[in-house]
């Protein structure tokens, strides 16, 4: 990622490999072309090498959050800073990056990056969600490092798709959310892994998928997704 990642906070922005790759496979209606990742992924995290963290903060091993709230009156770029490496990542990039931050919360201890966090994550997604909801007719949700659920807002879905290695299997929306439902009221503080969900339900249909060169993939799949659509 590290091409994309320098891209971006060449342009006083952060964003990843695969915003910048949804970019170019989307349509929009009413949203700057100049911030089209930003819609796509509202929430960025600029990962830092675990060494450079002192574990007793217990504060992930992060630099800095870009989060950008969609407004109906304007959009605004919020920059969460991990304070104890603000001095290390202080160069033209990151400074560039500061520059276009509508605000800058600098963080230091756990409590106050939940805070935050608490405050507008959510919200930066449910803001992105309901103007992708207003402006077309399909929105697909891609989650995160196998987490179950990318946010606690979705409740009314048509499908699910789990992929893995060599398989797309389609799982019943409603059951699906019940069994994140359920698991989360055990392990509340924690980040519900898509295995822990897997193996409480049952796939409605399978799909195997073998390996293909690149220039095959996309072929390929148009011709492997159609049948999970039917369910």
């Amino acid at each position: 990622d590290y091409d994309v990642v320098h891209e971006a906070l060449t342009q006083g922005r952060l964003y990843g490999k695969d915003a910048k790759r949804l970019s170019s496979a989307s349509a929009y209606s009413s949203v700057s072309t100049t911030q089209i990742e930003e819609f796509i992924n509202p929430i960025h995290r600029l990962w830092a090498e675990s060494s450079r963290i002192n574990p007793i903060s217990q504060i992930p091993y992060f630099i800095l959050d870009r989060v950008t709230l969609w407004y109906k009156d304007g959009v605004k770029n919020l920059v969460v800073e991990n304070e104890a490496l603000s001095a290390d990542y202080n160069n033209a990039d990151f400074r560039n990056i500061r520059a276009n931050a509508s605000t800058i919360y600098p963080v230091r201890d756990l409590k106050t990056l939940n805070t935050i966090t608490e405050r507008y994550y959510s919200l930066a997604v449910e803001l992105a969600y309901k103007r992708m909801l207003a402006q077309h007719e399909y929105v697909v949700i891609e989650s995160y490092s196998d987490i179950a659920l990318p946010w606690n807002g979705l409740n009314d879905l048509d499908i699910v798709i789990g992929v893995k290695p060599g398989q797309m299997l389609v799982y019943e929306p409603k059951k699906y959310l019940a069994a994140v439902q359920l698991v989360t009221t055990t392990y509340s503080q924690e980040e519900i892994r898509t295995a822990r969900i897997v193996e409480l339900i049952k796939p409605l249909k399978v799909v195997n998928v073998p390996p293909f060169r690149s220039e095959q993939l996309l072929q390929a799949l148009k011709e492997k997704i159609p049948p999970l659509l039917e369910h």
